[in-house]
């Protein structure tokens, strides 16, 4: 259907400054592009009225779109993309909707933002909109209607900014759209379009600001949400309205967001969409009559959640923990996942966003989130040649492959992102000698966001990343050469499996310390040094981190890996994470039959977080000149952890075909749980001194079943 249509734009002879736009924000371009927001309609009357309009929509950078004064969606889809992007990805998604206007007339109004404002946000470098509509009229006839020169356009001179909007200024004329040449690969997404929900401030109360006056009234939320703002004034004279947000502390963690002026009533709605735990009015009314202020709310959108997982312990502060990574999923979770609404970082993140999809199958069980996230991310990695901007991550996603097949049972996903797996590999591989280590990768990316010795772990030297890339590098190469095989590409997977047991005798070799029992952080050989790559030192680091993974991914022995387990869990003195890497501690932990002794005492080290429910926060403490958000999916990993480990859940055969599972309580007095499946809910519950009570979808096949069916 939208194929069909006509892209256009702002015509090129009385808009010629506006025809072009940055790739993204890390386009050099970015800094000289002007502003503009410019504004599309369309309207059409028929001799019945409409029963059904079926849209196909999509803009470049941002659109906005209203049918007959009813605001319907935001978009498109995000492309993905990385840190430091400057290619266009190969894919342009577009959003669907269905709407029932009850009228005999449809009037599509369309605003689209010109070039990108966060760090997610990606380009074609020319602005453009499409759309086509299907309108199902109540006798059954159809009538379509698409974007062409016929639509009428302009620019909308009241943005001056994305977060600036003068009210006061006019906008240009309307005249006729021009059609562009198209440079944009359109495709449908499989994926739910957002919702939205109005937010009020539990504190809001109406208020008045008399004619001179400035009024500040701060408005909190129950939760931090990722809002666009929503006021509705009354006024008579010019008024100047600056909206703070702020998610913890309105004193210190606060960003300016909005400043609107105007002269009239108004009900404004933001563009900027803000991770927000309240709002900071500041109203000046420089009019000669009373202002009002009516409603101050947020319009939270997310992806549409389904709500199928559930669990809660004997202990509430385990269960505040749950619920707090629970709400954190959920504002992050947009039409690509983010790994915070402050931050919206690209889909390159990933080690965000597996430990966000492993949330997810246990509290939600949709599945096609992630699937378009993994081949967005695939599309990247062979637009670069299967280069990403943090290497550890890049590994990291190889698992988040595999763990979505095991959850989906869907194997259609591994021949589509084949190419990206095997240019990944290769590149990789570039990086390493003869011995299969690396020894001169573009960056040590990313460890953990700590700072040792005033180094920053995000992107540290050799000696306090190698020894963990190389690490995170032979379990990708493994699960590589797993997921190759499943394809039945044996000659990839061998030559996977030969560079990784390469690579295991030269880790042991190059990093194990016999003294201590651990292995070391990396050595100490001068390197190059730049951005993304801080000087090396001459010390020797021991850290959580390198030993964690090594036994995770069965790099160390068998035999060493429940005496390294021991000896860094009882050594605080060595570098300690933060809740993101936490994540792989506990992995390692379960993985060696700890789980009983350190499980349960690893995970309330989230108490520290639990005295401000209302978000998730980055890290256990801030490092100087940096500043944490309290909106970070990241720290979330026992959202993940308690249904998993709790229950005991393995997957045997992918898509739930077959599981095992091994439920226990560690030292909690009760415990239930409902883990969402595609055949229905696991359900569990838990006393102690009492066999556990389970059901099991009939779907599912389980070793001993007999056992559980109680």
């Amino acid at each position: 259907m939208i194929h069909s249509a006509k892209w256009i734009w702002l015509d090129e002879k009385k808009y010629k400054d506006y025809q072009k736009t940055p790739i993204s924000l890390f386009d050099p371009y970015s800094t000289d592009c002007k502003f503009a927001v410019a504004e599309f309609k369309k309207k059409v009357e028929f001799e019945k009225k409409i029963q059904e309009i079926k849209i196909e929509i999509s803009g470049d950078v941002k659109f906005w779109l209203y049918v007959n004064d009813t605001y319907v969606g935001t978009g498109p889809v995000g492309a993905g993309g990385d840190y430091e992007i400057d290619r266009p990805m190969p894919v342009q998604y577009y959003n669907t909707y269905i709407v029932k206007p009850d009228a005999d007339f449809l009037e599509v109004y369309v605003m689209v933002q010109n070039v990108p404002s966060v760090l997610c946000d990606m380009s074609q470098g020319k602005n453009g909109m499409i759309l086509a509509a299907k309108c199902i009229l109540e006798d059954g006839s159809e009538e379509m209607i698409y974007s062409d020169s016929s639509w009428m356009s302009r620019k909308n001179n009241s943005y001056l900014s994305q977060n600036k909007l003068d009210l006061t200024l006019c906008s240009d004329m309307w005249i006729h759209a021009a059609e562009t040449e198209p440079v944009w690969n359109l495709k449908k997404p499989d994926i739910l379009m957002l919702e939205e929900e109005e937010i009020i401030p539990e504190d809001f109360v109406p208020f008045s600001v008399a004619p001179g006056e400035m009024k500040e009234v701060v408005c909190e939320f129950d939760k931090i949400y990722s809002v666009y703002h929503y006021l509705e004034v009354e006024a008579y004279g010019e008024y100047t309205i600056l909206i703070r947000d702020f998610e913890r502390d309105f004193q210190k963690n606060v960003n300016l967001t909005d400043i609107i002026t105007g002269n009239s009533s108004v009900k404004f709605r933001g563009i900027s969409m803000v991770s927000s735990g309240g709002m900071k009015l500041f109203v000046y009314n420089g009019g000669e009559k009373t202002l009002r202020v009516n409603k101050a709310a947020g319009l939270f959108v997310h992806y549409p959640i389904m709500n199928e997982g559930y669990f809660r312990c004997s202990d509430e502060v385990l269960n505040k923990i749950f619920r707090m990574g629970r709400h954190a999923l959920k504002i992050c979770r947009q039409s690509i996942e983010l790994d915070s609404p402050w931050h919206q970082e690209n889909l390159g993140c990933c080690g965000d966003y597996y430990i966000a999809s492993l949330m997810n199958f246990f509290t939600d069980g949709d599945t096609k989130l992630t699937r378009l996230d993994i081949v967005r991310i695939a599309d990247c990695l062979k637009l670069y040649e299967g280069y990403m901007f943090h290497t550890t991550y890049s590994m990291i996603w190889l698992m988040m492959v595999y763990d979505y097949y095991l959850f989906s049972g869907d194997i259609s996903i591994l021949p589509e992102i084949s190419e990206a797996i095997e240019l990944l590999m290769e590149k990789m591989h570039s990086y390493a000698g003869t011995d299969e280590i690396i020894n001169d990768p573009p960056s040590y990316m990313f460890v953990d966001w700590l700072v040792v010795d005033g180094i920053s772990l995000h992107h540290p030297p050799a000696a306090l990343g190698q020894a963990v890339l190389n690490a995170f590098y032979f379990g990708g190469l493994n699960m590589a050469a797993k997921l190759m095989g499943i394809m039945g590409k044996y000659d990839i997977q061998k030559r996977y499996h030969n560079r990784a047991a390469v690579l295991q005798k030269a880790f042991q070799k190059n990093f194990y310390d016999e003294e201590k029992g651990l292995y070391f952080d990396g050595h100490n050989f001068k390197h190059w040094s730049g951005k993304w790559m801080q000087p090396n030192t001459d010390k020797r680091y021991f850290s959580w981190h390198t030993n964690v993974i090594a036994v995770l991914y069965d790099l160390a022995p068998k035999e060493k890996q429940i005496q390294i387990m021991e000896t860094i869990l009882n050594d605080m003195t060595l570098i300690n994470p933060q809740p993101y890497f936490m994540h792989f501690v506990l992995e390692a932990i379960y993985k060696t039959d700890l789980f009983e002794k350190y499980g349960i005492q690893q995970l309330r080290r989230w108490r520290v977080m639990t005295d401000f429910e209302k978000g998730l926060q980055e890290g256990w403490y801030d490092m100087s000149g940096y500043g944490f958000d309290y909106s970070h999916v990241w720290a979330g990993t026992p959202t993940y952890q308690l249904p998993s480990k709790l229950s005991g859940l393995q997957i045997l055969e992918p898509g739930f075909k077959k599981i095992s599972l091994k439920p226990a309580l560690y030292g909690l007095e009760f415990a239930e749980m409902e883990i969402p499946t595609p055949y229905g809910k696991i359900e569990i519950h838990m006393e102690q001194g009492k066999e556990p009570v389970i059901k099991i979808p009939k779907q599912i096949s389980v070793e001993n079943r007999k056992s559980y069916e109680m």
